[in-house]
């Protein structure tokens, strides 16, 4: 799923007012790993205790489950927080009990008793994680349900119930679990490799960004402004979008700043045809992208490209792109819709952002730009330009900041 689902409880304010000693964090795709595993899980550890310092939390592996324990009284913020790591399919508050039947009755009475407003359906589901356990799922099912009838006269619906009483048996304990709040699933950054994201003021670059972080990557960002200085530039709404991307997992990472005048002077000096001028300055953000990349070790360049969207994104002109460049160039939103794009760019938090009015490069340089752009009349065109030059002045001119810059 692409689009977090919206987060509901049954009586929140009931839910809040039980006893929970922590939260489990499942994951699916990690899961699937067999023997490389542990070091998916560790990564996700890792993350989690990184997005979740603000919290003091500690983060335990289970074998099967990651174990949450939170020292601060902000516990729902927590575990609505550990929901946005990538890797974390669902989160789930927990009380850890022994392992007795009176124990499971107990905490199911409790529970009832603090979320029925009124005589409120329920129905207990038992999961024996530990098949020794003496007696089976569907027994402690009947047996705890019928002490919560005789105590409390509620109803029972198996179906649909308004509250639903969970438990999990263990080796050493019973798990009794609240609510599933769903993830965002894929994989934890940092198990992937390095990528450099091409990141503009738009919708769309924002949200290839967090794509890719949900495949693992560690992505960094590089943006080309036409402000008249980088310190204009790091005060801009570039450096909000980037941080409101990486916050929620409790990543530090870099944003190289690039002015764009370099370029833009060469452009007016020279006879280049007007309407090569996007797909040429497209080259020429590729081939510094393509320097900072290989000096600082990525392993791809991401770009916010959508097939057919504008006139620089034919295929036509995503082929040229693709000429110029030694390194990959990843594109998650290559068949996306603009309403997909839209919808997710609004879950992540850039949307706001990225419709405030911004000087986007790319807008300044040809209002009638070619769409089936010829390599061999590109190739004639970009001769006219001093490309390697420009591109050695622009990374003399670069700035690099690190957002959310913080000690684990």
């Amino acid at each position: 799923m692409l689009v977090q689902e919206q987060i509901t409880f049954h009586n929140l304010d009931q839910w809040l007012k039980l006893p929970w000693d922590g939260f489990t964090v499942q994951y699916h795709e990690i899961g699937l790993k067999g023997g490389n595993r542990k070091a998916f899980t560790k990564a996700l550890q890792r993350n989690l205790q990184k997005a979740l310092i603000r919290f003091n939390v500690k983060v335990q592996d289970l074998f099967d489950r990651l174990f949450v324990t939170v020292a601060s009284d902000k516990f729902f913020d927590a575990l609505l927080s550990a929901s946005k790591v990538f890797g974390v399919a669902y989160v789930s508050p927990v009380r850890v009990l022994p392992r007795s039947i009176d124990a499971m009755v107990d905490a199911a009475v409790q529970t009832y008793h603090a979320l029925a407003l009124d005589k409120e359906s329920f129905a207990v589901r038992v999961r024996r994680v530990d098949k020794s356990f003496p007696i089976s799922s569907q027994e402690l099912e009947r047996l705890i349900g019928q002490r919560v009838v005789n105590e409390m006269g509620a109803p029972v619906n198996l179906s649909d119930p308004s509250i639903l009483i969970s438990f999990r048996i263990y080796q050493d304990c019973i798990y009794q679990v609240g609510p599933k709040i769903q993830g965002l699933g894929g994989l934890p950054v940092g198990v992937t490799g390095k990528v450099l994201a091409l990141i503009s003021g738009g919708i769309d670059s924002p949200v290839a960004a967090w794509l890719m972080m949900k495949r693992g990557c560690v992505v960094d960002f590089i943006h080309f402004h036409a402000f008249p200085s980088n310190e204009e530039a790091a005060s801009g709404k570039i450096p909000k979008l980037v941080r409101t991307i990486v916050e929620p997992q409790g990543l530090s990472v870099r944003l190289f700043l690039i002015p764009y005048h370099p370029f833009q002077l060469a452009l007016l000096m020279s006879k280049v045809p007007q309407r090569l001028e996007l797909v040429l300055f497209r080259r020429f953000m590729v081939n510094v992208a393509n320097k900072v990349a290989i000096e600082n070790g990525y392993k791809a360049i991401v770009t916010g490209d959508n097939l057919n969207q504008v006139a620089s994104q034919t295929l036509d002109n995503l082929i040229i792109l693709d000429e110029t460049s030694q390194m990959p160039i990843f594109r998650p939103l290559l068949a996306f819709d603009k309403q997909e794009i839209v919808a997710l760019a609004r879950c992540i938090g850039t949307y706001e952002l990225s419709i405030q009015p911004y000087k986007d490069c790319c807008s300044l340089i040809a209002r009638h730009p070619e769409t089936k752009a010829k390599l061999d009349e590109v190739l004639r065109a970009e001769k006219l330009l001093p490309i390697e030059q420009l591109v050695e002045r622009s990374l003399a001119e670069m700035t690099v900041l690190k957002i959310n810059d913080q000690e684990p």
